[in-house]
């Protein structure tokens, strides 16, 4: 983290230096798009001010003011830009809530939002992202982990449940309901020949059971036609056969690898090894809720597919993602609706209609910027499972 230490001493270099990764090509207004700003005074805080020109005079106002954070995640943040800076490297670390809070001198409950901020930007911008996908040599493989409620009354109460046990011993295959939810890995494997080629490349998500109907949307999305799959002899793969040319492994004859007669090598031994350093991973949190697995999940996701890069240029990345997620206010009031299906798709309500903060091919939900007030506000119908948020009013265009 020595590459921060010049910005971490005063916040007008922070902001200047956020900035600069916001908007590598000059300032424009977060609303129109256009350059024909004029700098302000400063904020207290070190943001710089700015007034929009073509905004002023479509609104017929002498000033229309904007700042280095408007429409951004951090637009209602009471953190300084140095305090953030801050964070983002200790989350970088992938260190949990309790860590950063001591690290960066803050209290643990604000730790914890920002964690839960900088996930859940990660998640909309990265994960959700549907032209990142996969091809060439793609593993398959699902495991399951365990996470609840964690005993908090008014999650029990809402889901009429007893609350879960500590040191769940269950074995074989669960679901999200039973307080272990499987998680699928897709992972292409990294060109060795090339040895300037990124880190294997994986996606990670977590889904309320295994079935076809589950994983069948999620590969067909993520998985590009014609590409080697590999799996176990798992039958919720073998529709794969059509699209791709799928090769299995029979773990049960305890067979681990092998080398095909054209010098394939078959395995899933690539996405085990992710699955040994996601567990590690999440087992810093000490006991993780299901409302906020997959955005732990997409964490380990994101900083795993980044690897391959020096500590400035993953930072750097990470924050380019982040200021990509636009700020609620921007648009309006987020409101949450409960599907007749027991999950919750999130909208946003505008004045004249609702609009989606992201689109995706398999997914109904989004995340959003409140994550901290009332829930991570993911899940989705078809089974990919995002945890819990509050219902609300239903919201139709």
């Amino acid at each position: 983290m020595k590459h921060l230490i010049p910005y971490l001493q005063d916040d007008l270099k922070a902001a200047d230096y956020l900035r600069q990764l916001r908007w590598p090509d000059g300032v424009t207004c977060p609303r129109c798009g256009s350059d024909a700003v004029e700098s302000r005074e400063r904020c207290d805080n070190g943001l710089q001010r700015f007034n929009c020109v073509p905004c002023a005079a479509r609104l017929g106002q002498q000033f229309a003011m904007f700042t280095d954070w408007t429409s951004s995640i951090f637009e209602e943040s009471k953190l300084r830009p140095l305090e953030w800076l801050l964070v983002i490297g200790l989350w970088q670390l992938k260190l949990n809530a309790t860590e950063i809070a001591a690290a960066a001198d803050i209290q643990e409950r604000t730790a914890q939002r920002c964690s839960n901020l900088l996930d859940g930007g990660i998640y909309e911008t990265y994960h959700l992202d549907p032209t990142r996908q996969l091809e060439h040599h793609v593993e398959a493989d699902e495991c399951y982990q365990s996470a609840g409620s964690k005993g908090l009354a008014r999650e029990v109460e809402r889901r009429e449940r007893e609350p879960r046990q500590r040191g769940l011993q269950l074995r074989g295959r669960a679901t999200a309901e039973m307080g272990r939810p499987p998680l699928l890995g897709l992972v292409q494997r990294r060109d060795k020949a090339d040895p300037d080629a990124p880190a294997a490349q994986v996606y990670l998500e977590v889904l309320e059971n295994v079935r076809t109907a589950t994983i069948k949307p999620i590969i067909t999305a993520k998985v590009k036609v014609g590409a080697q799959f590999f799996t176990d002899e798992y039958n919720i793969y073998h529709f794969t056969k059509a699209d791709y040319d799928h090769r299995t492994v029979n773990h049960g004859a305890g067979e681990y690898a092998r080398r095909d007669p054209d010098g394939t090598c078959v395995h899933c031994n690539t996405m085990e090894g992710i699955w040994s350093g996601l567990h590690n991973f999440l087992d810093h949190f000490k006991g993780i809720s299901q409302r906020f697995l997959h955005l732990r999940v997409a964490r380990y996701e994101f900083l795993h597919n980044y690897k391959h890069l020096n500590w400035c240029q993953t930072f750097e990345a990470t924050l380019r993602s982040i200021f990509s997620v636009v700020s609620l206010n921007s648009y309006g009031q987020n409101i949450r609706t409960r599907l007749p299906t027991g999950g919750y798709a999130s909208t946003i309500a505008c004045a004249s209609a609702c609009l989606p903060l992201h689109s995706h091919p398999y997914s109904a939900s989004i995340w959003t910027a409140k994550a901290e007030e009332g829930g991570d506000g993911l899940e989705t119908p078809a089974g990919v499972h995002h945890g819990n948020c509050r219902s609300g009013t239903a919201v139709t265009q």
